[in-house]
Parts: structure tokens; sequence; C-alpha cells
């Protein structure tokens, strides 16, 4: 039977809170100004070319990257990471949120920074810089900066990047939102308490979000933007695509076209980006 309430464990009480560096200095997240936590998994420990491009453009944008990976087996890597990533694995337990809360939990000084932003390997690409990305997000008034926004159940920022400014993943909101990240029987429950509590924690704690490409500017339902306006997220600068639609195109209008369309507008083959 599902777990309901309190009788579902706090990921940082579980054997899902033992984080295990494989490589790295785990000293330069002491020393960072900015640093990205990224949430990382594969059912066989491959990791293919996005993630490592992925954290090539966070290094070469100043950030510090973190990986927390629930693959079951030692990572390995089809290209290797940059320098300057430190690479962590653990159990499988609480999806990204609970890899999310581990980090922040297991280095506390990365909560206090400008600039952290949490994020995972759920995308394929980027088939293109993300300078000007960051660039916005780093100069942004918002407190809370995403790439997108959805209306998907209730309106919510997608919890894929997040990026948190001026320290307040340190401040009580954020801190017991994250601290409380409890193991959920089915990644819907994690949905429904996670990516939307998180949006609901933010406003409670007063915060103010923004997201980069609005859904409403992007797809006529808003529901969620990723899928349903995946092409003019592409027209519009987002060079990701999600990898739920190059697994399956049913999953968005026109899916069958992604590797035609990638090829077309950035000369890359998508298949040797997964």
């Amino acid at each position: 039977m599902p777990l309901r309430g309190r009788s579902r464990p706090r990921v940082l009480d579980g054997p899902g809170a033992n984080l295990r560096v494989e490589s790295g200095d785990v000293g330069l997240l002491a020393a960072a100004t900015k640093v990205a936590v990224v949430a990382q998994y594969s059912a066989d420990g491959r990791v293919g070319r996005s993630l490592t491009e992925y954290l090539r453009q966070f290094v070469a944008n100043g950030y510090t990257p973190l990986v927390i990976s629930t693959a079951p087996a030692e990572l390995v890597w089809t290209e290797p990471p940059p320098e300057g990533v430190v690479v962590t694995r653990r159990e499988n337990l609480g999806y990204d949120f609970g890899s999310w809360a581990v980090g922040l939990h297991r280095f506390p000084e990365v909560t206090r920074l400008e600039h952290v932003v949490l994020t995972n390997d759920s995308m394929v690409g980027p088939f293109a810089p993300i300078d000007d990305l960051l660039a916005d997000y780093e100069s942004t008034g918002a407190d809370v900066w995403t790439l997108t926004d959805s209306w998907q159940i209730a309106h919510h920022f997608q919890s894929y990047f997040v990026g948190f400014r001026r320290g307040i993943l340190a401040e009580p909101a954020l801190r017991d939102f994250f601290a409380n990240v409890r193991v959920e029987p089915t990644k819907m429950d994690v949905v429904m308490r996670y990516e939307l509590g998180l949006s609901r924690a933010c406003v409670a704690g007063g915060y103010a979000p923004t997201a980069r490409f609005r859904s409403h500017d992007v797809t006529q339902d808003a529901v969620n933007p990723t899928l349903g306006a995946w092409l003019t997220l592409l027209q519009r600068g987002f060079p990701f695509v999600k990898r739920t639609l190059v697994t399956d195109p049913s999953t968005g209008p026109g899916g069958d076209r992604i590797g035609e369309v990638v090829r077309a507008m950035y000369r890359q083959e998508i298949d040797e980006w997964l």
C-alpha cells in the first residue's frame, strides 16, 4: 500500500542520504561562488554526451557542478566530465528532489551562495551555448528563475532547471522544504508534493519567481511547454528537447520530427546526444 503522511521516511534519515564521492574534489564546493546541483540517473550507469556538454557549459560560465547520481553502478562516461566537476552517487530513493535534498544537506555552504541552480539530466542537449540563459538568470531581479513554467494540474515552475538567488536556499522556508523531502511511492506523488510544492513553498516564503520561457507565450493550452511546444521553444532559443520526446515521440505533437529539426537548426544528430 502507498505510504501516507509522516509514515513516509525522510530521504535524509535513510540509506538514500549516504553520498559517495566518485570523482572530483569536494573542497571546490567550499570555494565556489556559483554551483549547479545536477541530479542524474541511468539504469546502467552510462552517461551520454548531453550531460557532459551540459557540465562543460556550466564550468565555462564559472559554476562548480555537483553531480548526484542514483545509478545502480559506478558511472561510465561516453565523454569524460570536465575538470572542476564533483561526481557523487547515492541509493535511488526520493527521485531528483531526494538528490537535491541530500546535496544541500551534505554541503550546506552551497545554500548560502548568490547563485545556485538545481537541475537534472532529463533534457537532451544543450545544442548551443547556454551563456545567455545563465546571464539572464544571474541578472534577474527575481529570487527564483526557471527556464519554463507550466499550468499542468496547477501553475508551477518546472523543476528540471530552477535557479535560486541571494542565498534563499538557506532560509527557513526552503531549508525546511528540502529537509522534509520524503520517500514517495510513485513519480506522480513526487510531482504533486514536491514539484508543485516547491512553487508553493516559494510563494509562501515571499520569494518572487520568474520564467525565461513562459508557457502562455509558447503554447495556447500552457500545460507543459517542454512537450507541447518543443518546436516553438527551439525556435526561441531553448537549446534542449525533453528526453521523453526523443525516446517516445508520441508524447508531443510532431515528435517524430525532432531529429530532422535538430539537424536543420543545429547540424547535430540527436542520437549522438543520448
